[in-house]
């Protein structure tokens, strides 16, 4: 079975002194409030506070001085950048920029130093929309923060706490550790042992549901519950086979100060047993964590890629019935901070190498390959793709047991382009689809109709939340884009 790579990534967020916990709470007229975090750098901390004079429900956030000077101000949420407006302006933001969240929410960073984006880009939770300054009218280096539903402004919740409003300062724990870049290159999802990829969704509220929809090869059937406590807010739901059964289980990394591991096994056609801690920690802080078969078991690995300056890839191996062994290094230097890490079996041998896209302007694409005991230096198997922000997922669509690498290219064009392997690299990109998954949709790769070849997929996630499916023939093109489920995946869920 195929292995894709991973989704990524929420951590529990502190609490400020004399915060509460708030439900995700429903504008007048606007759809759920987004899950918003906050907007600078995970872990780092910020006092807060309100002036009266102010727009009201703003917040200021700053660092004692002007240490916070030309720090990252990050998006809180995934959406489109909406407004970017530079100096000179007569509004008194200064530099601001504006990011619309979908659903009649947006959110607004203000007083920067300088704008990191251009309207029209997609940015997701954790992306940088600029440096914190003091333009417009402004005392100091500090970043102006507003939430607003359908125009109007709203009292602030990030990180799942909502924040006082006071002029006395109180201090906040960032727990925007986001998605920069947005680890979205999925997983596998077939819960039943049937052949055919299902869909899943984590509600990841107070609930924390977990939702299925079965494939029948042509559509997905209704969603039902198939564990109704799993994956709560903050925490990294993913799938993979963990057991070697043939049916895909799912897997969550708590993050936070314990940084646990839970497992919940598929036990039949309908559910997934109760969730057990198979490591107790594992991928800590802004880490990213990825599933695969990297020794060629039978049995789903977790891998855990640090970026940073240090770029380690640590993994721990599972023992196929009830956890993971100890975490070692596997790679001392791949995919440092910045890039796209992701895992698939790139040669066909059956064991799951690792994938990084650099992105950006150079867009090049290393693979370290397993030789199941460690994974060999990076090497450079591609010069061009996924440039910018582009979606990189990586999936086999030819159905000949190496996985190859797709982009979505989303914006205006919303083209799909594929690169295939051919055992040692990938060839060049070619166009396989004109339009799919436009600008805030949430695409993937998965075999939907049990022919061994893998299609795509995209959530919409917005108010209709519709999935759409483009199934792969296998040669050039992802064909037949329509419609299999008309509601899943609703905003503020992670659905794979």
């Amino acid at each position: 079975m195929r292995r894709r790579p991973v989704r990524l990534v929420l951590i529990t967020a502190l609490l400020t002194t004399g915060a509460t916990l708030l439900p995700t709470t429903t504008a007048s007229a606007a759809g759920p409030r987004p899950d918003f975090r906050a907007p600078w750098p995970c872990g780092q901390t910020r006092d807060y506070y309100h002036h009266s004079t102010e727009v009201h429900n703003a917040l200021d956030f700053n660092i004692a001085g002007s240490a916070d000077l030309g720090t990252p101000a990050l998006a809180s949420a995934s959406g489109t950048v909406v407004d970017v407006v530079p100096m000179p302006n007569s509004s008194g933001y200064g530099n601001h920029v504006r990011v619309d969240h979908g659903g009649g929410w947006t959110s607004l960073v203000a007083h920067l130093d300088r704008i990191s984006v251009t309207k029209g880009q997609y940015v997701r939770t954790g992306d940088e929309l600029g440096k914190v300054g003091s333009t417009g009218q402004s005392s100091g280096p500090h970043l102006h923060y507003e939430q607003e539903a359908d125009g109007q402004n709203m009292p602030i919740v990030i990180d799942r706490v909502a924040l006082p409003y006071s002029s006395t300062a109180a201090r906040h724990t960032s727990g925007n550790c986001g998605t920069p870049p947005p680890m979205l290159a999925g997983s596998p999802t077939d819960f039943n042992g049937d052949g055919k990829d299902d869909i899943v969704t984590f509600t990841q509220d107070d609930k924390a549901d977990v939702y299925v929809a079965k494939s029948t090869g042509s559509e997905f059937e209704g969603a039902q519950v198939w564990h109704d406590f799993f994956a709560p807010g903050g925490e990294s739901p993913l799938t993979g086979d963990f057991n070697g059964d043939d049916k895909d289980d799912i897997v969550t990394f708590t993050r936070g100060a314990e940084n646990d591991v839970y497992v919940a096994l598929s036990h039949r056609d309908d559910g997934f047993s109760s969730a057990t801690v198979w490591h107790s920690h594992f991928a800590p802080g802004a880490e990213v964590p990825a599933v695969g078969d990297v020794n060629g078991d039978g049995n789903d690995d977790i891998i855990t890629f640090t970026q940073g300056t240090d770029a380690k890839v640590y993994v721990a191996l599972s023992n196929g019935s009830n956890g993971f062994g100890e975490a070692r290094v596997w790679n001392d230097f791949f995919a440092p901070a910045g890039e796209f890490p992701a895992l698939g079996d790139v040669n066909g041998d059956g064991k799951d190498d690792l994938i990084t896209f650099t992105q950006g302007s150079t867009a090049d694409v290393y693979v370290a390959f397993s030789d199941g005991n460690t994974f060999a230096p990076g090497q450079l198997v591609n010069e061009h793709f996924a440039p910018g922000t582009e979606q990189p997922r990586v999936g086999d669509v030819n159905g000949d047991g190496k996985d190859d690498i797709v982009a979505f290219t989303q914006g205006a064009n919303s083209d799909v382009y594929v690169a295939l392997s051919h055992g040692s690299g990938f060839d060049g990109g070619r166009l396989w689809n004109e339009f799919f998954a436009p600008n805030g949709e949430f695409p993937y790769l998965g075999d939907y109709n049990g022919d061994g070849k893998d299609d795509i997929v995209t959530f919409t996630h917005n108010a209709e939340a519709d999935v759409y499916v483009a199934l792969s023939n296998g040669t050039n093109a992802f064909v037949d884009g329509r419609k299999w489920h008309e509601f899943f995946g609703t905003p503020g869920e992670t659905s794979l």
